[in-house]
């Protein structure tokens, strides 16, 4: 326990949690510190009843010491919070970075085999227009061939009918 409490004067609002919110005193150390703070109380509105100027004066002396406490406890956790957040922000940063990287990494890897794909796809196309134009060419070969051997059929059967009386 926390002991005799008109022996100390503890913080106004003495903070529950510790630096990362974990628990630093139980409920009924608290409860015990709050029924402190009604006892505190209770005096100093004794004290004003009774018109000790004494006893206020010193009271008040508690008070201005127990606010310095607190400013310098919330100066200090605010330090520690803005230091966290600012480790947590390049900790994040760092994270988010490191993402984007590896996903421009993906992409440039994708786009490199689209390329390869792409590339793949337009020789192949290449390829079949060359064998339709050998196919044609050869057609085309047959055709001729088949007009000069036709012309030639045709002008011997000219040349037979002529010849014949």
């Amino acid at each position: 326990m926390v002991g005799d409490p008109t022996a100390q004067a503890p913080a106004l609002c003495a903070p529950v949690l510790d630096e990362k919110g974990a628990d630093m005193k139980s409920m009924s150390e608290s409860l015990y510190e709050l029924a402190a703070r009604i006892k505190q109380l209770e005096d100093s509105a004794t004290a004003i009843g009774e018109k000790n100027r004494a006893s206020l004066r010193t009271r008040r002396g508690e008070l201005e010491d127990a606010f310095d406490r607190e400013v310098k406890e919330v100066e200090s956790a605010a330090t520690q919070a803005t230091a966290d957040a600012q480790n947590w922000w390049v900790d994040t940063k760092g994270s988010i970075e490191r993402q984007v990287a590896a996903m421009r990494a993906d992409f440039e890897q994708r786009k490199t085999e689209h390329r390869k794909e792409r590339a793949q796809r337009l020789a192949e196309i290449a390829e079949d227009d060359a064998a339709a134009a050998v196919a044609l060419a050869a057609y085309c070969l047959n055709a001729a061939e088949w007009a000069v051997v036709d012309a030639a059929l045709a002008r011997a059967e000219a040349d037979e009918l002529t010849a014949a009386p």
